[in-house]
């Protein structure tokens, strides 16, 4: 199984200056993005996706790394990029999969969600293309408002997963 990610946290007050900076369940919060680490959880239920995403910090440089490609996914491609703010470093690398159906890991945020916030874009490789996922905590499955007929919103509360039939409010978003 993959290793869990290890959050070491060395930043002072005194480096964060102007922007916030929290911790949070599974990762932090940096100037109101969240950056979130999740691994595969596995279960003898559901098929397993081989997916993963792991965060590390020192002082005031944030590291994320993902993978969402699995044994199955054939239309595999990378991206990823540094912002800057202040002194604070976010530096995001993802092995992504367009033909991926169902993940454990939390997505990045966008380039353009650091962008609109005023960040300095240091490096780009290529793009994130998934617009906003949910995920269905039973078995997974990925519902992508981008692929789908309708976004996940406007779904009726009675709507169930077409792969396991858990209810609509089993799913949480993840991108």
């Amino acid at each position: 199984m993959f290793a869990t990610a290890i959050i070491q946290s060395y930043f002072t007050e005194e480096d964060i200056k102007t922007l916030e900076i929290k911790k949070i369940p599974g990762g932090f919060e940096v100037d109101g993005i969240k950056l979130l680490k999740g691994k595969c959880g596995c279960t003898s239920l559901a098929k397993c996706c081989y997916s993963w995403s792991k965060l590390k910090s020192k002082g005031t440089d944030f590291n994320l790394e993902a993978k969402m490609t699995t044994p199955d996914t054939t239309d595999n491609f990378n991206w990823g990029y540094t912002v800057a703010k202040e002194g604070i470093t976010v530096s995001v690398r993802v092995e992504d999969a367009r033909d991926k159906e169902i993940s454990s890991a939390y997505i990045p945020p966008a380039l353009e969600e650091w962008e609109k916030r005023g960040w300095q874009t240091i490096k780009q490789e290529g793009h994130r293309e998934d617009g906003v996922v949910f995920r269905c905590a039973m078995c997974k499955w990925l519902y992508k408002d981008d692929k789908e007929a309708k976004p996940f919103a406007e779904l009726p509360d009675d709507w169930k997963c077409p792969v396991c039939k858990a209810q609509k409010k089993q799913f949480e978003k993840i991108g």
